[in-house]
C-alpha cells in the first residue's frame, strides 16, 4: 500500500508542479479541491484531467483548422481571401482560447497582457483582426492580396514569439541563435 500511496504522490506533485508552471495555482489540498476559482466558475464541474483534455483537444483543432486552411490559399491568391483568412484567423483563436481551459478566461487575459507578453499580444491580435476586416474591405485586388499576406505573416511571427513567451529563456534562445547567424553570414 505505500508503494501505490509513494506513486500517487509523486504523480500528484509532478501534477502540481505542471500546473504551476502553465500559471494553475493550487492549494495544499486535494488536486480536486486545489482548481482556483477562475476556473471552477468558467469549467465548474471539470477535473484537472478533463481540463487537460480540452486544452489539448482545442489546441490540436484550432492548429488543424489553421493547417487546413492553406487548401483555400490558391483563392487567396486569386483574389478571394475570405475562406483562407477566415480560416486561418479562427484556427489561431481556438489555439489561443485553448488555455483558458487550464487556467480560466481571467487569468489568461492578465497573462495575455502581462508585461513581457503586452507588445506581441497586441501586434499578434492587430494582425488577427485587422486581416478579417481587409476581407470585408472592397479595394485593388494588388494591395489588398499584398496586405492580407504581410498581415498573415505578421500574425503568425507573433503568435510564435507569443508561445515562445510561456517557455523560459525560449525567447533570449531564439533571439540568441538569430543573431548569431546574422553575424555568420
Amino acid at each position: 500500500m505505500s508503494a501505490l500511496s509513494s506513486v500517487r504522490d509523486k504523480a500528484s506533485n509532478s501534477i502540481k508542479r505542471a500546473g504551476s508552471a502553465i500559471g494553475i495555482r493550487s492549494s495544499e489540498s486535494s488536486l480536486d479541491n486545489g482548481i482556483s476559482d477562475e476556473m471552477s466558475e468558467f469549467c465548474p464541474k471539470l477535473t484537472y484531467q478533463q481540463r487537460i483534455y480540452g486544452f489539448g483537444t482545442c489546441f490540436v483543432v484550432g492548429y488543424l483548422i489553421t493547417f487546413l486552411s492553406f487548401s483555400f490559399f490558391v483563392r487567396l491568391l486569386e483574389g478571394n481571401p475570405l475562406p483562407f483568412v477566415f480560416l486561418y484567423s479562427a484556427g489561431n483563436i481556438i489555439s489561443l482560447l485553448s488555455s483558458m481551459f487550464l487556467c480560466g478566461p481571467s487569468r489568461q487575459f492578465k497573462n495575455m497582457f502581462d508585461e513581457k507578453r503586452k507588445v506581441t499580444t497586441i501586434v499578434y491580435l492587430s494582425a488577427l483582426f485587422t486581416s478579417i476586416v481587409i476581407c470585408f474591405i472592397n479595394f485593388a485586388k494588388g494591395p489588398k492580396l499584398t496586405l492580407l499576406v504581410l498581415l498573415l505573416i505578421v500574425q503568425f511571427f507573433a503568435s510564435i514569439w507569443y508561445s515562445l513567451s510561456y517557455i523560459p529563456f525560449a525567447r533570449r534562445a531564439v533571439m540568441k541563435c538569430f543573431t548569431n547567424t546574422m553575424n555568420d553570414g
